[in-house]
């Protein structure tokens, strides 16, 4: 909320200081880049109501890069949030329906007519597109033509999210012909086709971002050199139809080097493999449930976020040092924790570990674990609902005799705490390790039993951190972080320091605390 008010607050100033300039006339004065600037943080709505300030102004407000089509930029403020999910219970089916199509005609409409004012616009670096449209429905046809402008301006970025409220469109197959929630199928083949300018330069593409979500992605063999300039794809709750379809996908990404897949359909085998994106370094493959197995033979790839249920890999990346995967309790009552008993084997060289944890991790990890022989960096992320049981680390950390971070991000949900206790936990020696950073803490006897030991048994911990502001993981490399719980500040850190502060005064470790 605090974000909204001063991005409206921000908004409002570069209106005044527009007026400002002309109430001064020093409107001729700017630079039309410093202009395009003021612009470009105001809506397109605000942006074109500044062209009735000066004559001079009419065409600035033509001159954006970044085209982004949405309710808040394009609609009246009473239709932006006029929205299927906002919509009035009462109202019957046949008023619902009519309230979606005229605020459906409202947007195209409005997109048609600041299009049609941007002919002389030579160059479009960004088409962000977020409204609900659906195949067969009114807005589909006028999509592909938005997406032509764009691919004719050497658009380099291309962003589609076709569904506004989550639930409201079933999946619907590529050869779905009711109308009624047919997803949108995007045009490989206005994508594939060169340019205006680019055939005078001749260059196919200048696309290098693509990110669709809630829409069809079904590229044929003669539309595939359209994607050939992509270095950045990602796919959400994207229908790719078929193996055939994926695999000219695949084959076209010739300089891909960033690819992402959440929730995706018809998705049954992944195979990145020679000659298919050599160049690929990331590779994020998010709950595709109808997924069966992996392949990876790349020489280039580095990281693998893998998130969904038991599937087979099949690994030829010496490169890939760094792997993140999910734990569940499902697989984890069957003793299948891949990350856990196979990376050791299938990928040796494997620096960086991630494991999301949302189970019972005392009954999954055995008495004795593979050895990880080159695993620096061990990241955990443990959800609990009452009290964490981290007494497993002291086995993972027995795996992995070269670890020298380790990182413990702890949520626990329900403020239930006992005594701490003397552990039993058979001691050793861990010469390696140097730093710990622990967050999320409560003050519960559990976190700091782990501390405690970490600090008794690494005979080379330099720096121990301590964090009570949960973080949560939003996927590649990026965290986003919460609030501290209530009681931090007025008993959990008291507890944490005083227990922690006797064992370091001995030694030579940084405790810090926040």
């Amino acid at each position: 909320m605090h974000k909204m008010i001063e991005k409206h607050k921000h908004k409002k100033q570069m209106l005044l200081l527009l007026e400002s300039c002309e109430d001064n006339n020093l409107i001729r004065k700017l630079p039309d880049s410093i202009l395009s600037h003021i612009l470009s943080s105001l809506t397109i709505r605000e942006a074109v109501r500044t062209s009735i300030l000066s004559s001079e102004w009419r065409y600035i407000c033509t001159n954006r890069t970044d085209l982004v089509l949405d309710a808040e930029n394009i609609l009246d403020v009473e239709q932006q949030h006029y929205s299927v999910a906002n919509l009035c219970c009462h109202m019957s089916e046949v008023h619902r329906f009519m309230a979606k199509k005229s605020r459906t005609y409202a947007f195209v409409d409005s997109v048609k007519s600041y299009l049609s004012r941007l002919s002389e616009v030579r160059k479009v670096v960004k088409l962000k597109v977020c409204f609900t449209i659906r195949r067969y429905s009114y807005g589909c046809n006028d999509l592909d033509d938005w997406i032509n402008f764009a691919i004719d301006k050497n658009v380099e970025e291309i962003d589609l999210c076709l569904l506004e409220e989550e639930g409201q469109i079933h999946h619907a197959r590529y050869d779905d012909d009711d109308g009624g929630g047919a997803l949108y199928v995007f045009p490989c083949d206005i994508v594939g086709k060169e340019s205006e300018t680019a055939e005078k330069n001749g260059s196919k593409s200048f696309l290098k971002c693509l990110k669709l979500a809630h829409c069809i992605l079904a590229p044929y063999k003669s539309y595939n050199y359209g994607f050939t300039t992509l270095t950045s794809m990602e796919l959400i709750k994207v229908d790719l139809v078929s193996g055939e379809h994926m695999l000219n996908l695949l084959a076209s990404c010739t300089n891909l080097e960033w690819l992402s897949f959440s929730e995706c359909y018809n998705m049954e085998y992944l195979k990145i493999e020679h000659p298919f994106c050599q160049k690929l370094k990331y590779l994020n493959v998010n709950l595709c449930y109808h997924l069966k197995a992996i392949v990876l033979r790349s020489s280039n790839l580095e990281t693998l976020e893998y998130k969904g249920s038991v599937i087979d890999f099949f690994f030829d990346a010496p490169r890939l040092r760094t792997v993140f995967s999910h734990v569940s309790a499902s697989t984890a009552s069957h003793r299948e924790i891949w990350p856990v008993f196979r990376l050791p084997t299938d990928l040796p060289y494997l620096e960086t570990l991630f494991l999301e944890c949302s189970c019972y991790m005392g009954g999954v990890m055995r008495k004795r674990l593979p050895t990880f022989p080159n695993l620096r960096h061990l990241i955990v992320i443990k959800v609990a609902v009452f009290r964490q049981d981290l007494s497993w680390i002291v086995t993972a950390l027995k795996a992995c005799p070269t670890l020298t971070r380790l990182e413990l991000h702890l949520r626990t949900y329900l403020s239930i705490d006992e005594e701490i206790r003397k552990t039993n936990w058979p001691t050793f020696t861990h010469n390696h390790l140097k730093e710990v950073a622990i967050t999320g803490i409560r003050g519960h006897s559990s976190e700091i039993e782990i501390a405690i030991y970490l600090l008794k048994n690494a005979t080379g911990l330099e720096k121990m951190i301590i964090d009570p502001r949960p973080r949560i993981y939003l996927g590649n490399g990026k965290w986003g972080l919460s609030e501290a719980c209530e009681d931090w500040s007025r008993v959990g850190k008291k507890k944490v320091f005083e227990n922690l502060m006797q064992q370091v005064c001995t030694t030579s470790v940084k405790l810090m605390i926040y």
